[in-house]
């Protein structure tokens, strides 16, 4: 897959090792020396993936990351760093980078990654297209009904419980709380563990209507979804990221390539991934039944 790829690397050794294995590939290659220098193409240009080294003389690439993930159309982005700030850029991974490479890295791995972050842009790049005209309104409605006044109402901060009740005609009432790290109870579901379970729940959903009409019979799905939120310094906060983690065990007669294929139109179709405004990965396990 062809793209147009952003190069942020300072060192002129390593920007050649980049144009090396990549000038061939048909992909239109822009660089930048410095953080400057690449805020300035970013403000001309749309990349589809930016390779950006974290240690910029001028400035961090952490910024540069955080910049672009608020942009209407995202880039994906690889961060390359040094062996010794691996585990910074492992972080970053949580906070919207689609992968990291540590020095020296071979130039396979450059090739492979570049396409594996290409292939996400796209598929990134046309869940946010403008969408047609609807086909049909669907409407969902619930309640919510605070339960936590414990005799002086909001009179502090510390006064009242976060407790409240989740409900909707003819379904179970959901006990519902905040975070505990925001006074909630730990016993009940709240807000973010509920976003994460309806991205999983409807990747899973569209999965199995997707296998059973290709063929693929599944005996067996689990998923250890997980979703990272930055808090920031105004004490607001937003999702950066949700990973799905789905084992999958499938009929001896069906085909593993197939089951494995299956997610990427699940995660295209999901109407929860395609509402967000931040990615949603999906690292699949098949697995076949013995």
């Amino acid at each position: 897959m062809m793209g147009r790829i952003l190069i942020v690397e300072d060192s002129p050794s390593l920007a050649l090792t980049f144009r090396l294995h990549l000038d061939g590939l048909g992909h239109s290659i822009f660089q930048a020396n410095d953080g400057k220098e690449a805020l300035d193409l970013l403000a001309r240009h749309t990349f589809d993936l930016i390779l950006l080294d974290l240690e910029l003389p001028d400035m961090s690439g952490v910024d540069i990351l955080r910049l672009v993930r608020g942009y209407s159309r995202p880039p994906a982005v690889v961060v390359v760093t040094a062996r010794s700030s691996s585990q910074q850029a492992e972080g970053l991974v949580h906070e919207g980078a689609f992968d990291y490479l540590v020095k020296p890295f071979n130039g396979p791995r450059l090739v492979t990654t570049v396409n594996n972050a290409l292939s996400f842009a796209a598929l990134q790049h046309a869940r946010f297209a403008r969408p047609g005209p609807a086909k049909r309104t669907h409407r969902y409605g619930v309640a919510i009904t605070w339960t936590g006044n414990m005799g002086s109402g909001t009179s502090q901060y510390r006064a009242y419980s976060r407790n409240h009740i989740i409900s909707a005609p003819g379904r179970p009432p959901i006990p519902g709380s905040s975070d505990p790290l925001f006074l909630g109870e730990s016993t009940r579901w709240n807000p973010e563990q509920l976003l994460v379970a309806a991205v999983s729940a409807c990747h899973k959903l569209w999965y199995l209507h997707l296998c059973a009409e290709a063929g693929v019979v599944v005996t067996e799905y689990e998923d250890d979804a997980e979703g990272s939120m930055a808090e920031t310094a105004n004490g607001s906060g937003h999702f950066t990221s949700i990973v799905l983690h789905p084992r999958v065990v499938i009929s001896p007669t069906s085909d593993p390539k197939v089951a494995r294929q299956l997610h990427e139109g699940a995660h295209e179709k999901c109407f929860i991934a395609n509402s967000l405004n931040f990615p949603v990965r999906c690292e699949a396990l098949v697995m076949v039944d013995a």
